[in-house]
């Protein structure tokens, strides 16, 4: 059965190739490449300027395929947005580390994509190791304990989780754990404080929405020993993938309105009202954009590809970024981390003056906390808020205003809706699958929440655009010849291409 199925498989790439080698010829022979007063037209269009949408754009343009990448902000970059504070701090606030640079992974890329290009590009970086901390513990609880508990859970849920049918959430298996080791009020608050740290923060959202069978089975993976963008940000990286694009391959500012494919050449139209017309449709939007339902599709989605934007999981992780003329704090730790044995805000914590030499503090917050401050406190009222956590954990210090703040709202941000995919509660293993899937061979789609390993990570969106782009060039046909690369990133030759495609299919069968 599954040698049939593998047949099948290959058979049907083999026919999406034949199809859309007939495209590609077919724009060829018309030479009808135009751009009038309101319509453009090229063979692929990507909607989108982040790391996906421009990397999946780099490679096309270095095989000679026409790509216009447009994008709704008036900026590149999506979610990486980097910029300059008033004393001289590169800050993110948006992505900010490379998750890793060297592989360990059975199987996986041996270097973090995003390293490769750090060091291509000579971008300066800084080693955070996640145990250069400095965690803050009640006074009744010992740190010991703590950890104890924390690197106990995870293997009770791990154990646990490894024949169940059903993906409960961590949370259920939180209160399962609390009450098998029968914690005090204090000791369970103190427990649920580093989880609220250690797993809510990481997937940006609460216990009770990150279905934990999942997550232990497809948890993001990286590639240890994780760096930050020294003086650059994380644009320098945005700005190395964009570096030889040609004036008008990129335009800002075009809000897509609705999409239709299933037809000779799919449209786009945007809100003013230009159209956009292409053999390929690469919507690299965030998954935010598509649960929101802010772009029409025409014919509407499938119910497989609908389905698996609903369960799919997204949160929200926001900064308040703190900067001082001199640092009043004595630590040199990279992270502070705060356990509490009662219920408060603000556990995770950054001190940026070690890896900037410019005294700053990063704090995050996240989930459900997050989304009711962006909509009930002003800036000054978080940044009030968190100056009275800073006083609490360092009481010895009289904590001076900072020259300057800034405070993000991701969940407002009418271009992400908040900021990354994570496991959820509600999702299946094919529903990942589905959201890397076409549409109609003509509609296809990468960016983080896409990409089955590396979701909710930059080089997860990386990686799925290097992915379609493949699609494109060698399952799709658009390699203009596909006998000569013309770039290293495309020296594959027909061979090597069978092996690729047969590969695909044969982890869609073992799947």
């Amino acid at each position: 059965m599954q040698l049939l199925l593998l047949f099948s498989v290959c058979f049907v790439v083999s026919a999406h190739f034949q199809e859309h080698h007939t495209r590609v010829n077919r724009f060829s022979e018309s030479k009808n490449l135009f751009d009038s007063s309101n319509v453009t037209r090229t063979q692929v269009l990507i909607i989108g300027a982040g790391l996906s949408g421009l990397e999946a754009a780099r490679l096309l343009r270095e095989n000679g395929v026409k790509t216009i990448v447009i994008e709704g902000r008036n900026r590149t970059g999506g979610r990486i947005f980097s910029l300059r504070t008033k004393n001289g701090h590169m800050i993110d606030l948006g992505g900010a580390w490379i998750h890793g640079i060297n592989g360990s992974i059975p199987g996986g890329d041996l270097t973090n994509p995003i390293w490769e290009i750090a060091r291509a590009a000579k971008i300066p970086t800084r080693s955070t190791p996640v145990d250069d901390l400095l965690a803050f513990y009640p006074a009744n609880q010992k740190p010991s304990n703590v950890e104890e508990w924390f690197e106990d859970f995870v293997d009770y849920v791990r154990e646990e989780t490894k024949m169940a049918t059903d993906d409960a959430s961590f949370e259920y298996y939180a209160n399962i754990f609390a009450n098998m080791r029968n914690f005090t009020v204090q000791e369970r608050y103190a427990f649920y404080s580093i989880l609220h740290t250690l797993i809510e923060g990481n997937e940006a959202t609460e216990l009770d929405k990150i279905g934990a069978k999942n997550y232990m089975d497809i948890t993001g993976l990286h590639y240890g020993e994780e760096h930050v963008f020294h003086e650059t940000g994380f644009k320098a990286i945005i700005d190395y993938l964009t570096k030889d694009v040609k004036s008008g391959d990129i335009r800002l500012e075009q809000v897509v309105t609705r999409i239709s494919y299933n037809q000779e050449l799919a449209e786009v139209l945007t809100a003013n009202g230009h159209v956009y017309q292409a053999d390929f449709i690469l919507l690299t939007v965030p998954l935010g954009v598509l649960k929101a339902r802010k772009i029409e599709f025409s014919p509407p989605l499938p119910e497989w590809k609908l389905n698996a934007i609903d369960r799919l999981g997204y949160g929200i992780l926001d900064k308040a970024i703190l900067l001082w003329d001199k640092a009043w704090w004595d630590s040199t730790n990279y992270y502070f981390m705060r356990v509490s044995s009662t219920p408060k805000l603000f556990g995770s914590w950054v001190n940026a003056n070690k890896w900037h030499d410019r005294p700053a503090l990063f704090c995050f917050y996240f989930g459900e906390e997050a989304y009711k401050m962006e909509t009930t406190l002003s800036d000054g009222q978080v940044v009030t808020a968190v100056r009275n956590v800073l006083q609490e954990m360092f009481p010895n210090v009289t904590i001076p205003m900072p020259i300057d703040s800034y405070i993000t709202r991701w969940a407002q941000d009418p271009f992400s809706y908040g900021s990354y995919s994570h496991i959820s509660v509600n999702q299946t293993h094919a529903d990942m699958i589905h959201m890397s899937e076409p549409v109609s061979n003509q509609l296809l789609f990468a960016g983080e929440a896409t990409a089955t390993q590396y979701y909710g990570f930059s080089h997860g969106a990386l990686l799925s655009g290097r992915r379609e782009a493949t699609r494109l060039l060698y399952v799709y046909g658009l390699l203009p010849d596909q006998t000569v690369p013309t770039s290293r990133s495309s020296a594959i030759s027909s061979f090597h291409m069978m092996v690729i495609i047969s590969f695909i299919c044969l982890q869609l069968v073992l799947y």
